[in-house]
């Protein structure tokens, strides 16, 4: 029986522990505001799912602590044609999008 509730403890902890995800570094191919859901949508070349159910579009949220700094870089990324990594960890509650935490430009 210990057996049994160690291995469902193990199972359910290990969810917890996904790590984010650093994609390659490329360039922004789509900028969605949609200020409806308080944040911005983005496609970039190289999309990771980083474990979301949906992998379609990265989520920027303007509650982020550096959301304006982090937007501003997305956007001249986008604007330049430069590429540009991104940094997700964990998805929209909402619709499942992976969300952006950080972002390096190239």
């Amino acid at each position: 029986m210990k057996r049994i509730i160690a291995t469902v403890l193990m199972a359910f902890s290990s969810f917890g522990s996904m790590a984010g995800e650093w994609n390659q570094a490329g360039k922004i191919t789509k900028v969605y505001p949609k200020p409806t859901r308080n944040g911005i949508y983005f496609t970039h070349e190289n999309m990771v799912s980083g474990g979301c159910t949906r992998g379609t579009n990265l989520f920027l949220s303007a509650d982020e602590n550096l959301f304006k700094e982090t937007y501003s870089l997305l956007l001249s990324a986008y604007a330049t044609g430069k590429p540009i990594k991104i940094y997700v960890d964990g998805c929209q509650a909402t619709h499942g999008y992976p969300l952006i935490k950080e972002v390096l430009a190239q």
